[in-house]
């Protein structure tokens, strides 16, 4: 199926107008204005938006608390007050490097091997693509996120040429379920700073102290509802995925991003001059040997930090993040002009977290993170609630390390065990992502599809997540 308008003959109708190419620009601007992206973009705040209106609450909640002059000098000076300088460089890095490591031309030939062996059926494309999303968004939330959306759209391109038709809403949905699970391995952005013991990013650590990183991986209520999501998320979408030909829709070329094969399009850099007009210092910039010669010293710093006992933190997976890009992008300016694109991924955050500072010190300094988590701790059910109140907020912060800066220390005021508190906040984080998909949809420049399909599905996977985390929080 090709999604285009056919007829079998060129016939004009009887009054001799040919209205067949406006009747599916009609069409075409009817869904666009419908699909999930620029639908759901109206009504959901930017997240700059939805970071004054949080500092304009906590403005609100401390007047009782604070003299005007101290809330206005901590509202715009709260960032350095705190000294919250590092760790906002280290969640751009987050998100710059991890999408730098990922959109290479040797990550995507990886990619490209892998969805030549798998099936071409719609079962077989759908759960395919959703399950190495989740398994890889696990690992890192660019390798989850971006190549479960370009293996999805190869895989739908493979079935096409078969001659098989994919209900491409469903493969989308399964490229963005990276979201819900990308917060809860290695590379979740929370745990990370909150295993900082140097008091870098970690701003809790003075008062609290650390989480480390095998405490939180292989918690019960963090290991077995992942494993179970990997292995049965995929499934739920292969289920909700219609049967019924007139009602499959496949991949539009709007939403196209696919440039030939998944190494192609992530091919990127080209020397500005020539090789043969190249001086001294084009060839050492386009110098794979001197990647490597880095690279090697990068691998033997981690291998020294981690042999020697050393913990995995935000810093250090900025670190081996910048080894992997140098290794995956060949000369040392293909990984440069691949950093600077990639900034764009971390523009929801990068002037937002200056407000996200703000709150926090409004909070911190009106001494109101106590009373927090006593009434956190009040209900009866701390982790459920940590898990709900992580939900509501990350609606309005997109960035799950800029939500534990929020939600932390109350989490730390409720007198609870930091471990499930911390669990349950990033899978809080990571389903209120999965409804801000539209926000990293558009930077891929994907329209998506009709935004009442996508609520069902966001709502269903919601639904789902909610029970199985909620049901081993109570239990663990």
């Amino acid at each position: 199926m090709t999604g285009e308008p056919t007829s079998t003959e060129n016939e004009l109708p009887a009054d001799g107008v040919d209205t067949t190419e406006v009747n599916t620009d009609r069409e075409g601007e009817t869904d666009l204005r419908t699909a999930f992206v620029p639908t759901f973009g109206k009504y959901f705040p930017e997240s700059l938006v939805g970071a004054l209106l949080l500092a304009v609450l906590a403005m609100v909640a401390t007047v009782p608390e604070l003299e005007p002059t101290t809330q206005l000098e901590l509202l715009g000076g709260g960032f350095y007050v705190y000294d919250l300088f590092a760790l906002h460089m280290l969640l751009l890095l987050y998100w710059i490097l991890s999408a730098s490591a990922v959109e290479s031309p040797r990550v995507g030939a990886a990619f490209d091997r892998l969805a030549a062996s798998l099936p071409t059926s719609q079962a077989g494309v759908i759960y395919a693509t959703a399950t190495v999303s989740l398994a890889l968004g696990w690992l890192n939330w660019a390798l989850g996120l971006i190549g479960g959306i370009l293996l999805g759209q190869r895989l739908c391109r493979r079935a096409r040429e078969s001659g098989t038709a994919v209900h491409y809403p469903s493969v989308l949905t399964g490229g963005l379920l990276a979201l819900v699970v990308a917060n809860q391995g290695p590379s979740s952005p929370g745990a990370l700073i909150a295993a900082d013991d140097t008091g870098l990013a970690n701003f809790m650590v003075d008062d609290v102290g650390t989480i480390g990183m095998s405490e939180f991986l292989l918690h019960p209520a963090n290991l077995a509802p992942t494993i179970l999501f990997v292995l049965t998320l995929p499934l739920l979408l292969v289920w909700l995925a219609p049967d019924d030909d007139g009602e499959i829709e496949p991949l539009e070329d709007r939403d196209r991003i696919l440039e030939g094969s998944i190494s192609e399009t992530f091919d990127h850099y080209a020397p500005v001059r020539d090789p043969v007009d190249w001086e001294p210092g084009d060839r050492l910039e386009n110098a794979e040997s001197l990647t490597w010669i880095v690279v090697a010293i990068g691998i033997a710093s981690l291998g020294w930090h981690f042999g020697t006992g050393g913990a995995l933190t935000l810093p250090w997976l900025a670190f081996g993040l910048v080894v992997v890009g140098l290794a995956v992008q060949g000369p040392p300016m293909a990984f440069r002009e691949k950093t600077e694109d990639a900034t764009r991924w971390a523009n929801h955050m990068a002037i937002p977290f200056l407000l996200y500072a703000a709150t926090f010190a409004l909070l911190t300094e009106a001494a109101l993170y106590a009373p927090l988590g006593d009434a956190l701790a009040a209900t009866g059910l701390p982790y459920v609630g940590s898990y709900v109140a992580a939900f509501a907020l990350g609606l309005l912060v997109p960035d799950p390390g800029s939500l534990w800066l929020l939600q932390g220390p109350a989490v730390a005021a409720a007198g609870i065990d930091g471990v499930p508190a911390l669990v349950a906040t990033m899978y809080g984080a990571g389903v209120s992502n999965l409804w801000l998909a539209f926000l990293f949809a558009s930077v891929l420049s994907i329209y998506g599809f009709d935004w009442r399909e996508f609520a069902t599905y966001a709502a269903v996977v919601t639904a789902y997540v909610s029970v199985v985390v909620i049901g081993l929080l109570l239990i663990f």
